[in-house]
């Protein structure tokens, strides 16, 4: 995610140095908030090509059940590929500071306001990326393979509190992974997200607490909070939940089911369009020219961000649905 700050009409505005420095405000507080493009690929477009995106998605060749016969060439087979378009759309927000804020405020020029923009355009992504992800498997019944249930549970309707992500639905998920030749990501690791709800149970669950946590600072750095049955984790506090129509407790305790996703490499992708590789931070100082802003009243901070995404292959990405502890509205 890229940054770019502008001046408005021919008010000098910014210095270089004040440009970098609001930029690095924003890019920072918007990684911090971005965790659901934690396995997407990225495609990269150039400028001037249309709004709409394809991907091109190769079925897997048939397997070979017989040995080839002396002398003679095999009969020839047909590769087949499904093609997957997305939309590029501008996404964005914007602020106005008064005057006598600036004036008045304690606050160091606008960094604070930066700040929020980054939080707001890191939050916006990372939902409309989360979006993506759910719309990938949507539960359709009682049992399924992409979107997996916890064992016991026969429906949504049927999870309790007590039927938290555990090392054993990361071992099931693994397996269907498997089962439908999903690719994996370097280190021969698939890549899953968690949120602050199901992460806490799985760190609490003995397969975890006996397993490899990362340590390193570039896992640190990544988001990266530990890894369990070959599936790499991020923790992300943008979780996703509905309401179950089981109870934990008692009647007056309905039971939430959170999303939790694990999924193989290239499941999903996401695009840049030519040098913009991602939301820009746009801060506009009065100026002379400015016709709308006659007794220079105000200034604008803003974000804007052309963005689109698409599922690849939905049989390679999982869709755990749990219940988590204290994971409950009261009635």
């Amino acid at each position: 995610m890229s940054t770019t700050t502008f001046a408005q009409g021919s008010n000098p505005g910014l210095t270089n140095t004040m440009q970098i420095f609001y930029d690095r405000v924003f890019l920072e507080r918007a990684k911090l908030e971005l965790r659901y493009d934690f396995g997407a690929d990225t495609k990269n477009i150039p400028m001037n090509s249309g709004k709409t995106v394809y991907f091109t998605r190769f079925t897997p060749l048939p397997i070979v059940t017989s040995a080839l016969s002396e002398a003679a060439n095999p009969t020839p087979v047909d590769m087949s590929a499904a093609t997957v378009s997305a939309v590029l759309a501008d996404w964005g927000n914007y602020t106005v500071v008064g005057s006598l804020y600036s004036m008045t405020s304690i606050e160091e020029g606008l960094t604070e306001h930066v700040s929020v923009h980054g939080q707001n355009a890191g939050e916006s992504i990372d939902q409309e990326m989360r979006r993506i992800l759910i719309s990938a498997n949507a539960y359709s019944g009682a049992t399924g393979t992409l979107v997996q249930i916890p064992v016991g549970a026969t429906a949504l309707s049927t999870i309790h509190t007590t039927d938290t992500l555990t090392g054993l639905e990361i071992r099931r998920a693994v397996r269907t992974l498997k089962t439908q030749k999903a690719m994996k990501f370097s280190g021969s690791l698939y890549r899953g997200i968690l949120n602050q709800y199901t992460a806490m149970d799985l760190m609490g669950n003995s397969e975890w607490l006996d397993a490899h946590r990362y340590t390193t600072s570039d896992a640190i750095e990544r988001g990266v909070v530990g890894k369990l049955h070959g599936v790499e984790f991020v923790e992300s506090n943008n979780a996703y939940f509905l309401l179950s129509a089981g109870f934990s407790t008692s009647a007056t305790n309905v039971a939430n089911v959170y999303s939790s996703f694990i999924f193989g490499a290239h499941a999903y992708a996401m695009v840049n369009l030519g040098s913009n590789k991602g939301a820009k931070i746009y801060v506009k100082n009065p100026g002379s020219n400015s016709t709308d802003n006659p007794l220079d009243m105000y200034s604008t901070v803003g974000w804007k961000a052309p963005f689109a995404a698409a599922v690849l292959n939905a049989n390679w990405i999982i869709h755990l649905r749990t219940g988590a502890t204290d994971g409950y509205n009261a009635g």
